[in-house]
């Protein structure tokens, strides 16, 4: 082998040399890139869903604590008890985010909220429709209890979410765990007076 045969070699071999490095660099830049355009997506996604979640939280609490009264009387037409509070809306699939940046039970949580939600409403309008007026009891404490479980139910995701996504949480909380305590008490409280009913019943077949 001549000089000019090592020479074409070695201009070769840096040659092939020079476009794999290229090549990796490309690789790391790209891959740089895109780890910071999913973190940007991953924040972005965060920050409007976890709004959006706690606005719906906040509006179950409100329907957790409507009882049909409205100042301590009956809120509708002759003594009938009746619905004071709009039931609050999450439409996670008209949120504009790239849902596949989150862990797929991260995701499913949050994107199975409206069907959760559709769930309790069509319990509701069955018991509604074969329960009695004017205090529709068994109605208003379904819609109070099942709100308030939904809605400690989405307090947890967006908690989730906050966690996934390493957004500070806000020194004071103390809004958020007074909404949760409300609503644990609300189920509490239903509970209770359920259970208390049932004793009764029970006692009184027994006489």
């Amino acid at each position: 082998m001549n000089d000019a045969h090592i020479a074409a070699l070695i201009g070769g071999g840096t040659g092939i040399l020079g476009v794999l490095l290229n090549n990796i660099c490309i690789a790391v830049m790209e891959g740089w890139s895109n780890r910071r355009k999913g973190k940007r997506e991953r924040s972005y996604l965060s920050i409007l869903v976890v709004s959006h979640l706690d606005r719906f939280a906040n509006g179950c609490l409100s329907v957790a604590l409507d009882d049909g009264t409205a100042y301590g009387e009956p809120a509708g037409a002759d003594g009938c008890h009746e619905v004071t509070v709009r039931a609050p809306t999450f439409l996670s699939l008209e949120i504009e985010v790239e849902w596949k940046v989150l862990p797929e039970s991260l995701m499913f949580d949050i994107l199975q909220i409206p069907d959760k939600h559709a769930s309790i409403e069509n319990r509701l309008d069955g018991i509604l429709e074969f329960d009695d007026p004017p205090g529709y009891g068994e109605f208003f404490g379904a819609r109070q209890r099942d709100y308030a479980e939904l809605g400690l139910h989405v307090s947890a995701v967006a908690k989730r979410l906050r966690k996934h996504a390493g957004m500070p949480f806000r020194d004071d909380l103390s809004g958020e765990l007074s909404r949760d305590s409300r609503m644990q008490q609300v189920i509490n409280k239903i509970d209770e007076k359920r259970a208390a009913y049932e004793k009764r019943m029970a006692t009184s077949s027994l006489n």
